[in-house]
């Protein structure tokens, strides 16, 4: 039986985030993995995963090249360096391997576990393909599919009709966003404001029946 460590409600489901829960995200790694000029990275990083317009890429409002046109105007001096980043981003990301445990663990247990993330259709394509946990998930919805980001009200509103098994109040949802945790708790589900790459295990009771 699975609890939040405070919490003495049983868990039936697990909702995870995606980035920085079950596999990291870390840019300025990324950046130098891929022989990006460490002079370059804080810049590289502004004009891309952290321009305004990259909420609307996770909606599928933007492609990869339309972000990869804007950083170009923003810094063409960066010009190489953008198209390598953006081509290869997604190659970065590596599973969290602890987090994906506990999900086999927890379904083990008899838990459901779904997937809610801010994420490209782009990106995600790629992210299936290789991460091999996200086919065992009973449930996943991403932002680039539906076109809504977390925390809009209406992604949670669309988890919970889309999959009518998930009961709110005995459900987790992870993620590593305050802002996301924050519309997780108004749509009515427990909630853990994960740090970044943290392990879920440690804010959780496990115990035997």
């Amino acid at each position: 039986m699975f609890y939040l460590k405070g919490n003495n409600t049983e868990l039936t489901a697990l909702v995870f985030d995606l980035g920085n829960v079950m596999i990291d995200y870390n840019p300025e790694r990324f950046m130098f993995e891929l022989g990006i000029n460490p002079e370059y990275i804080p810049r590289l990083i502004e004009i891309t995963d952290g321009r305004p317009e990259w909420a609307d890429y996770d909606k599928g409002v933007y492609t990869r090249d339309d972000i990869a046109a804007m950083a170009i105007r923003d810094e063409p001096s960066l010009r190489r360096e953008i198209k390598h980043y953006l081509k290869h981003r997604a190659e970065c990301f590596t599973a969290l391997t602890p987090n994906v445990a506990l999900m086999y663990r927890a379904k083990e247990a008899g838990l459901k576990t779904y997937l809610l993330s801010n994420c490209s259709e782009e990106d995600y394509a790629y992210f299936y393909d290789h991460f091999i946990f996200l086919h065992d998930m009973d449930g996943i919805v991403i932002s680039g599919a539906c076109k809504i980001c977390k925390p809009d009200p209406a992604i949670f509103d669309l988890l919970l009709k889309t999959y009518p098994e998930i009961d709110p109040a005995h459900t987790l949802f992870v993620d590593d966003v305050k802002a996301n945790c924050n519309g997780g708790s108004k749509a009515g589900l427990l909630t853990l404001n994960l740090p970044a790459a943290g392990v879920i295990e440690e804010y959780l009771e496990i115990r035997e029946k």
